[in-house]
């Protein structure tokens, strides 16, 4: 398999640095590992990752609930909860970001072998399964993987480098290509170009002033009268009226 990559995040420097011997002696590739929530967030966002160990407690203000909930919103990796607690209320929690394990503390080789595994092969096999397109949906390449994005939930498109940050309703994808090209790929007549780094969805505007662009979520695009802000002036006045 090609995704064989891991980064845990736990709090304690003994157990982080024996999950990484273990799984490194096992042939897989450590890209990274965090006491916290937050840094981890950041870290991950950067990084090709097939598999993230979340110890569920961590130090600072955010829980591995949180990490693993973001990271379902926004990448395509496996994730595997590790805990020492076992509470009813602490399972559901966990339960409900569906992950791909669960290892209870403390563990041995073998089970922490097996579950990296198995998440992997998991992804390997998701990432491979062709998936249907409707109308109203295109299928791109994200950064890591294959993903079938509803048109109408674009809110905005973000160039940055060589990639493309494509911001929907419920997540964010990071595109390799220029803007342009994937503008040419979504096919919307809702989509317009409205600056030299982004475009925008009509559909999800919410207001605009002399400075800035204002998207329904909250966010605040800038815009340039050189590209389709008058096309996209005319389409919202049309709803107006």
């Amino acid at each position: 398999m090609d995704n064989q990559t891991f980064y845990v995040v736990e709090d304690m420097g003994v157990t982080r640095a024996a999950i990484v011997s273990v799984l490194r002696r096992a042939g897989f590739t450590w890209v990274g590992s965090s006491a916290s929530a937050e840094k981890a967030w950041i870290e991950l966002r950067e990084k090709e990752v097939s598999v993230v160990m979340i110890d569920v407690s961590l130090k600072g203000t955010k829980n591995g609930i949180w990490l693993a909930k973001k990271i379902k919103a926004h990448l395509h990796c496996a994730i595997i909860f590790l805990t020492a607690y076992g509470s009813d209320a602490l399972l559901q929690q966990i339960y409900d970001t569906e992950p791909d394990g669960y290892i209870m503390k403390p563990f041995n080789n073998p089970t922490l072998i097996s579950a990296v595994t198995m998440a992997c092969r998991k992804l390997h096999k998701k990432q491979k399964e062709p998936l249907p397109v409707q109308e109203d949906a295109v299928v791109i390449k994200s950064r890591k993987s294959m993903v079938k994005i509803n048109k109408a939930g674009v809110v905005y498109l973000k160039s940055e480098g060589n990639y493309v940050h494509v911001c929907t309703t419920d997540a964010m994808y990071e595109v390799r290509g220029k803007l342009n090209e994937i503008l040419d790929a979504l096919e919307s007549e809702r989509i317009f170009r409205v600056h030299r780094r982004y475009a925008v969805n009509s559909e999800h505007v919410k207001a605009i002033d002399n400075h800035s662009i204002y998207t329904l979520t909250g966010e605040e695009l800038p815009f340039s009268k050189s590209f389709q802000y008058d096309e996209l002036i005319s389409l919202l006045k049309q709803h107006e009226s």
